[in-house]
């Protein structure tokens, strides 16, 4: 899952991305996002989440048979 939230950072820096075994941890700047706009952006961002196809199902049709 991706979060994003508002914090202070230090001048310059607008924004700051940590990857976990849990997802992706967006920090923006506060100056720089509302706290509207960083909800949207989270939301969009895990829209966009990958969704299993048709060679993800798990089915065993690729395997060779006696």
């Amino acid at each position: 899952m991706i979060r994003v939230t508002r914090t202070q950072l230090d001048t310059g820096a607008i924004a700051v991305v940590r990857a976990t075994e849990d997802g992706l941890n967006i920090a923006m700047d506060r100056r720089h996002i509302t706290t509207t706009g960083a909800a949207g952006l989270e939301q969009a961002l895990n829209g966009l989440a990958p969704h299993p196809g048709p060679e993800d199902s798990g089915s065993d049709d690729d395997e060779q048979r006696d």
